[in-house]
């Protein structure tokens, strides 16, 4: 196994993947995928010929832009690293095969299985009520397993939700994110959710306190791109927010931005107690339908920080990123006015 870690997809040359894979590559073509999705990294796809070798990989690198900055000063990298290296194998959730994980500094790489006959989901489009489910379900192993047979230190090898990035750094950049969304949506936003957001940070922390009563290892970034269908199988990919709290803080963001509003809607409460009987199912019996309720309504809320921070990168990416955005948030506006989520706060 290579401890070498590319600089760039150059690096990655077939003498490499031949250290870095059990087989032989003989050659290796590489072409970027994913440009209008993958903003925090690079991703490409490899057509490999050698021997006993697969016909394809996935290898992802660290991104050129400012964002590369960023996932080094929230240590993304580091997280999706350590979920490979300590996680995947361990953990009851369907990711890709990991065939190399490797990281020094800010470089780092991954070779993943190549999940080209799978069906992508479209963030923008949304998730159907049954591709959801499937995603609860698969949330609520992993988070299941986190509080009953995980191993104490893997899991500390990942931040509380509520870190001193995201109150130093996220909430103070609700205010301008928000501005720029009222500039861009075409969505009337209730008084109660409008006044609500221009307290964002006074409020934010509230929930952020309530979201780490659990330590339950979350995804942290539950969201359609990053899932894989082929039937009734799931693959989940991109552990770069990776976090520990309260598995309903997943729940939250998956079914409040995941899913269209007019799918959603009125469907909330059943969709957590739907996971409290998964939980119940795989042993976590001390998480009530209340409790995960208070956190989901919590994260409702919260979570929305995080489509209305990422419009602040307007300027420099794509326009179908734009456009996710300001759905999104419109979406998880819509479901802290359904859901009374701003109840919650005090």
């Amino acid at each position: 196994m290579t401890s070498v870690v590319p600089s760039g997809i150059g690096e990655v040359t077939a003498a490499w993947l031949s250290e870095a894979l059990p087989g032989t590559v003989t050659t290796a073509r590489a072409e970027r995928i994913a440009e209008d999705t993958g903003f925090s990294a690079l991703l490409y796809r490899l057509q490999l010929t050698g021997t006993d070798v697969p016909e394809t990989v996935i290898v992802k690198l660290p991104a050129e832009s400012e964002a590369r900055g960023g996932m080094a000063l929230l240590g993304g990298y580091r997280r999706e690293f350590d979920f490979y290296r300590h996680i995947a194998a361990v953990a009851p959730l369907s990711v890709p095969a990991c065939h190399a994980a490797l990281i020094s500094g800010d470089d780092f790489v991954l070779v993943l299985e190549d999940l080209r006959d799978w069906e992508n989901a479209d963030h923008l489009a949304g998730l159907s009520l049954p591709r959801v489910r499937t995603a609860l379900n698969a949330l609520a192993s992993l988070h299941a397993w986190s509080e009953t047979d995980a191993e104490e230190a893997s899991l500390q090898r990942f931040p509380v939700i509520d870190d001193a990035l995201t109150r130093n750094l996220f909430l103070p950049a609700f205010t301008p994110g928000w501005q720029l969304y009222l500039d861009k949506t075409d969505q009337p936003v209730p008084d109660q959710v409008a006044r609500f957001a221009e307290r964002f940070g006074e409020l934010a922390p509230q929930a952020l306190t309530a979201l780490t009563e659990r330590a339950m290892l979350l995804h942290g970034d539950i969201r359609a791109d990053n899932m894989f269908f082929r039937d009734d199988a799931l693959k989940i990919v991109d552990f770069q927010l990776t976090v520990r709290g309260a598995g309903a803080a997943d729940i939250a963001y998956l079914v409040s931005q995941g899913l269209p509003t007019e799918v959603r809607r009125g469907k909330d409460p059943d969709l957590v107690r739907e996971c409290v009987t998964q939980l119940k199912y795989h042993g976590v019996d001390d998480y009530s339908f209340e409790q995960a309720w208070r956190h989901y309504r919590f994260g409702v809320a919260l979570l929305m920080y995080m489509p209305v921070v990422a419009l602040l990168t307007w300027d420099i990416v794509p326009d179908r990123s734009r456009r996710l955005c300001v759905t999104l948030i419109d979406r998880a506006v819509a479901a802290i006015e359904d859901t009374g989520a701003l109840e919650e706060f005090r």
